[in-house]
């Protein structure tokens, strides 16, 4: 007699439940599934903390190995430059390129390879409570000579477990005798990594008893999805980078964030190796089942990003976050000759909070669009996000951008009692360019269009462009830029509307001002300068004038951090001023005013907005993920 229970993806990758569901409960002829559905977990966290000081030792290690990978890495590229079949160099190039990269990941699979997971014994007694539970029927009328065998489909990504006082690994020599066949066996399993391509592994293993005489029964357990976590949950941590010692400012925005969280410990400063981008880092996620009370059971799971300039500072996943019910997630990638990594980082991927189709939330994640020259987001992470089966991503075009990342124009925040529990906070550079045909109509156009900056040294006093509002005005780049970006921002939230189901009333749109003068227009517009006048410099003016991808000009406020209870923290727009007050901060006030919020602005002037980021690219957070019981709000 066979007996199985079934879950599995559907072909459009939505998680789907086929009949007989291994409920809680159920037998099926010699084994009882614990855990609703047949999950288990993919036991990634270090209950025991046995990781965190070799995680340490590891990323130790690494720095002067990986200095010396760099030192002949351009050293072989100065030599490809010079050889004289172009073709061929390049071949050999991208060659290269694959190579390095994987030799510079190899501390960052080390440091993945260490979890509970990685070892074939339970690691203690909440380790153990990882473990989804299977057990043999008690089959009191075997006889003596009863012989009882376990196997499981695919040895390599799961183990399973018997308890006979203590947890013991099953192996194909294991035995269960006909006593234990008697009484009834208890079996734990845990996965040995997520779910990372359907198209290789969809979740599903089979458990098979086979008794010696008598019937074989199986079960069909699945590995339960990992889920990036929602603005919608509840706030436990801010995670930022610690300041540089001359970072007054940072030190300042990071005091007066803390002091709104007002926990002790809301706000956790770590060391990030010279990278100050906490959002970019890593996308924190969680992987749930039902635990033995009914409550889930789970871990956070911190998914590390692919963007080789986040590479070091990811690190901090392994030597500082993991440990008891926290675990880290390398995604290896191969690198492309023309993608943009910067779509990699993190802060390029947010997640749209619960909806009727989508109950656990959905990934957006943006790309390039129709831009030629641009690739990305790294295909890898695409399918691990897609292959999770209940959040598929969304892509949005965020090619107009210099940085590129969907966090730099719309940002989701919880408004309970709205028609979803949620809106999306919205950039709107129409109503940033009508403020300030305001202040012109108000006969201010020569005041500077920053009002009340503090004073500002050098390479500050550049970098903020303090021209006045007509002369912004009269600049048909900076009009042409934020035009482009109104144009690109309606675009996204169309396919917002389409696939999500967004409304105008599920927005909030708050005024912003975007500028094609970022840092890299900076760079060319020093080259311009410097070079002789003739044909190649007008034509180097002429690329830089063309030039319309945008960052913020006024600080922006979507790029701010969601706190519990109405709060939210924003850079300090520093906005044309009338009558005594700024007019940006004080149109946004207004519009967070109208659903329940509170808004702190922060000055971050030249400590995060001068380097193209802003209080939501410096910190991350960890939220109340593991109370969501996910798996009640599939059909």
């Amino acid at each position: 007699m066979l007996a199985r229970t079934l879950l599995f993806l559907t072909t459009s990758g939505a998680l789907a439940l086929g009949a007989p569901l291994a409920t809680a409960g159920t037998t099926y002829a010699g084994l009882r599934v614990d855990t609703p559905r047949g999950l288990f977990l993919a036991n990634l966290d270090d209950d025991g903390g046995r990781c965190h000081d070799a995680a340490r030792k590891i990323a130790a290690d690494a720095v002067d190995r990986e200095a010396a990978n760099d030192d002949a890495f351009y050293k072989r590229r100065e030599e490809l430059e010079k050889l004289p079949d172009k073709e061929e160099a390049e071949r050999l190039y991208q060659e290269l390129v694959r190579s390095h990269r994987k030799k510079q990941n190899l501390a960052d699979r080390e440091l993945a390879a260490c979890n509970d997971a990685a070892d074939t014994v339970v690691n203690g007694s909440k380790d153990a409570l990882d473990l989804a539970r299977i057990h043999t029927i008690p089959q009191p009328t075997v006889p003596n000579s009863a012989v009882g065998s376990l196997r499981v489909s695919q040895p390599d990504r799961v183990h399973l477990f018997i308890k006979r006082g203590a947890w013991e690994l099953v192996t194909p020599e294991t035995r269960l005798t006909a006593d234990e066949l008697r009484r009834g066996a208890e079996l734990g399993i845990e996965g040995r990594d997520i779910i990372r391509d359907t198209a290789q592994w969809d979740g599903s293993i089979d458990v098979t008893l086979s008794v010696t005489g008598g019937a074989s029964s199986t079960v069909t357990m699945h590995e339960a999805p990992v889920l990036t976590q929602l603005n919608t949950q509840r706030l436990e941590q801010v995670i930022t980078g610690k300041p540089s010692d001359d970072d007054a400012e940072g030190k300042q925005w990071r005091a007066d964030t803390a002091a709104v969280i007002k926990k002790p410990a809301g706000l956790r400063q770590l060391d990030l190796s010279g990278d100050q981008w906490a959002q970019d880092i890593f996308e924190p996620a969680y992987t749930s089942m039902p635990g033995a009370d009914g409550r889930p059971q789970g871990m956070k799971l911190l998914i590390g990003s692919v963007n080789d300039d986040r590479r070091v500072a990811s690190r901090v996943m392994f030597t500082e976050l993991a440990g008891p019910d926290v675990g880290g997630i390398h995604v290896e990638h191969v690198p492309t000759s023309t993608e943009n990594n910067s779509y990699d980082s993190m802060g390029n991927l947010e997640t749209i909070p619960a909806t009727s189709s989508y109950p656990n939330g959905r990934v957006v994640i943006g790309g390039d669009g129709l831009a030629p020259g641009k690739t990305g987001p790294a295909p890898e992470m695409l399918t691990l996000l897609k292959s999770q089966g209940l959040q598929d991503p969304i892509s949005l075009d965020t090619s107009w951008l210099t940085i590129g990342h969907v966090d730099e124009f719309i940002q989701f925040v919880p408004v309970p009692g709205s028609r979803l529990g949620w809106k999306a906070v919205v950039a709107d550079p129409a109503a940033g360019l009508k403020l300030l045909d305001q202040v012109q109509k108000a006969g201010r156009g020569g005041d500077k269009l920053h009002g009340n900056l503090p004073p500002l040294e050098w390479p500050y006093d550049g970098r903020i462009d303090q021209r006045t509002t007509n002369e912004f005005l009269a600049d048909k780049q900076f009009v042409e830029t934020n035009e482009r970006a109104a144009d690109r921002i309606a675009t996204n939230l169309d396919v917002l509307r389409s696939k999500a189901g967004l409304t105008e009333a599920d927005l909030v749109r708050v005024p912003s001002l975007y500028t094609a003068r970022s840092l890299d227009w900076g760079m060319l517009e020093t080259t311009v300068r410097s070079m002789p006048e003739g044909p190649a410099k007008e034509a180097k003016r002429a690329e830089l004038n063309a030039m319309r991808d945008g960052v913020a000009e006024v600080p922006g406020t979507v790029n701010g951090l969601v706190l519990n209870a109405g709060q939210y923290v924003a850079p300090k727009p520093f906005g044309p001023v009338l009558g005594g007050k700024d007019l940006f901060a004080e149109a946004i006030t207004k519009a967070f005013r109208k659903i329940g919020y509170q808004v702190t602005y922060v000055n971050d002037l030249t400590s995060t907005h001068v380097s193209e980021g802003e209080i939501h690219c410096a910190t991350n957070t960890l939220r109340d993920s593991l109370t969501n019981r996910w798996w009640t709000k599939q059909s």
